[in-house]
């Protein structure tokens, strides 16, 4: 178990390195055995691999987050973040848009993608994150110019 407020600059840290599309850096901060879920009913992976091909076409799409105050859990493993990120369109949009989370747009380029969302990381021994998860819905992310 770590304190809260390592916990809360756990998250920071997060947000810090997926703007900067330190792929390295963001694995550097999980445990060898993780799980991602993104969103919350969506597929589950596991392992760093998945991970990192996650994280890869993130920053491929150059995300940025801006996110709120964390709120650390007191059990001792989880915080919690609202997070607003934006990213280009391409090349993630046609797949959130064959899944029916967004509207294809008629011309792709130039175009933003949006949306809110809550991050959760969970953290194991040593303060290693075990658990992502990010909870939205349809409602919270749209096609921008």
């Amino acid at each position: 178990m770590i304190d809260e407020r390592s916990r809360k600059k756990l998250i920071r840290e997060h947000s810090r390195l997926m703007n900067a599309a330190d792929v390295d850096g963001l694995l550097g901060l999980y445990a060898d055995e993780v799980t991602v879920e993104d969103p919350v009913g969506g597929d589950q992976r596991s392992g760093r691999e998945a991970l990192r091909a996650h994280f890869e076409e993130f920053a491929r799409a150059g995300v940025q987050e801006t996110m709120g105050d964390p709120v650390a859990g007191q059990d001792g493993s989880h915080v919690l973040a609202p997070v607003r990120a934006v990213m280009d369109y391409l090349p993630k949009g046609p797949v959130f848009a064959e899944r029916g989370w967004i509207e294809a747009p008629e011309q792709p380029a130039g175009k933003r993608i949006s949306w809110d969302y809550v991050l959760m990381l969970r953290t194991g021994k040593g303060g290693a994150i075990t658990e992502f998860k990010a909870l939205w819905g349809r409602s919270d992310i749209a096609v921008t110019d």
